[in-house]
């Protein structure tokens, strides 16, 4: 495969500097707080949304029915759990309160010989309570169980650093991509036919599999689609064609500019995979290319 390099650096791409606000910090925090809720009992009225447990018992002409009975039930009120008309009787009782009322059973109630049947219905209410954000502490912290995270000031440091790196990531996979296309339409690269048609044969299968293992086909994927069997082939081919492209040229600037893996990444990377060292070279290139072509705008 030869390879011509057009410019690959010097390009000057401006790519702004990633900063971290106080409030995507605070609300970095506040998701992993959602995570850590805790139930605090409610001395007010039932209201959508809030904890139940509860005694219930129904009664069909005088007798006791277990099977639209519980005892200590645990029920979170208005979520579709259980019947929205038992649900609705409990609005506005307290802890403590006991209210009896009739209810028809629905049609599709879980218990055939009860459906549509008329039950009386007898609810203790035991406890009320409302789950709530628990206050930022550095013994809350601690219940975060994230290593060697222990205090709100180290908290905040961790979720800055996740936050940056994941707004880094993301501009970089950005400017990344600009400068390969700067490169890639600078360069000329001759592949090998056998070598791309392989690769072409493997996307292919790779989409087959992909289909498979979501009970579907080719055949299938073209009926729903219009799409015929030779647009698909085009498809990979062109997948293929800028994945090998993009591969080497990238070899070719690891070439040109002595860009390997030292001493030490492959003693310690030596029982990876071949795959795995390539990708790692890979990242140390598109490392040089984001130094040498970018400017970052502070």
């Amino acid at each position: 495969m030869k390879v011509q390099l057009g410019q690959y650096k010097g390009i000057g791409l401006k790519r702004p500097d990633v900063n971290v606000k106080d409030e995507e910090i605070n609300n970095y925090i506040n998701k992993i707080r959602e995570n850590y809720k805790v139930e605090v009992e409610k001395e007010g009225f039932i209201e959508n949304g809030d904890y139940t447990t509860m005694d219930y018992d129904g009664y069909q002409d005088g007798l006791h029915i277990p099977e639209a009975s519980g005892k200590n039930y645990h029920l979170r009120i208005g979520q579709g759990f259980f019947l929205d008309e038992f649900e609705e009787h409990l609005l506005g009782m307290r802890k403590g309160d006991t209210v009896k009322f009739d209810l028809v059973l629905p049609s599709n109630y879980q218990v055939k010989h009860l459906r549509d049947e008329t039950i009386h219905f007898e609810v203790k209410i035991s406890s009320v309570m409302n789950r709530v954000i628990p206050e930022l502490t550095d013994d809350v912290v601690k219940r975060f169980k994230i290593e060697g995270i222990n205090t709100i000031d180290e908290l905040k440091e961790y979720a800055k650093d996740k936050i940056y790196y994941q707004k880094m990531m993301k501009e970089s996979a950005r400017v990344i991509n600009e400068i390969m296309h700067k490169v890639i339409d600078g360069s000329n690269v001759e592949l090998k036919d056998e070598e791309m048609e392989s690769l072409k044969q493997e996307i292919l299968e790779d989409f087959k599999n992909q289909l498979k293992g979501k009970n579907a086909n080719l055949e299938l994927y073209l009926s729903y689609t219009k799409k015929t069997e030779e647009e698909i082939l085009e498809q990979c081919k062109i997948e293929a064609e800028t994945y090998l492209i993009e591969k080497a040229i990238i070899e070719k600037i690891a070439e040109v500019e002595n860009i390997t893996l030292n001493d030490e990444e492959k003693e310690k990377y030596e029982n990876i995979e071949e795959d795995a060292l390539n990708e790692l070279l890979y990242q140390k290139v598109i490392h040089f290319l984001l130094k040498e072509n970018t400017i970052i705008i502070k």
